[in-house]
């Protein structure tokens, strides 16, 4: 079994939960009342930009001889990469229902939570499922800031609970 074809189809897959990912937290961001939450949220949404771009290039980098397909057998790379995008809970239409019905900073600093995990477990099977590519270095990178965003999602969502703000969003 083959997976998704090209590894281009892969890339394009990173691209796009990328903007869906710059979409929201540009879209939460524009919501927040609570001004460390709103600079947060802005900054996210401006280093998945970065993201998007990155992925851009390593797509266009491809060169021409590349495999037109990942070899696997027993189709468990195709399956497990298939249920993270499809479970992935950055599509355009879900997160923008889910942002309208979010009332308190926390719930978007969990969805946010929830994104930036599905996306790293989304690219580090990305990165196991390509041949050995010049781009792998950098998916390494992209991998590592995801886990920063993380990291800062995480730490402002103690501050909320710590502080025990509960200023409305939008």
């Amino acid at each position: 079994m083959f997976i998704f074809g090209t590894a281009d189809d892969v890339f394009a897959m990173a691209v796009r939960i990328e903007e869906n990912g710059h979409q929201f937290y540009a879209a939460a961001a524009k919501k927040a009342d609570d001004p460390a939450v709103k600079k947060l949220l802005e900054d996210l949404a401006f280093m998945e930009e970065s993201h998007v771009k990155a992925f851009r290039d390593l797509r266009g980098q491809l060169p021409a001889s590349f495999p037109d397909a990942v070899w696997d057998p027993e189709g468990l790379a195709e399956g497990y990469l298939q249920a993270t995008a499809d479970t992935h809970i950055f599509t355009v239409e879900a997160a923008s229902s889910r942002l309208k019905s979010a009332n308190e900073p926390l719930e978007v600093l969990n969805m946010a939570l929830q994104f930036e995990k599905d996306s790293v477990a989304f690219f580090l099977g990305m990165k196991e499922i390509l041949p050995d590519v010049s781009g792998r270095g950098e998916i390494d990178k992209l991998i590592m800031a995801e886990m920063d965003h993380i990291r800062m999602l995480s730490a402002a969502r103690n501050q909320l609970i710590a502080s025990g703000t509960t200023t409305a969003i939008g």
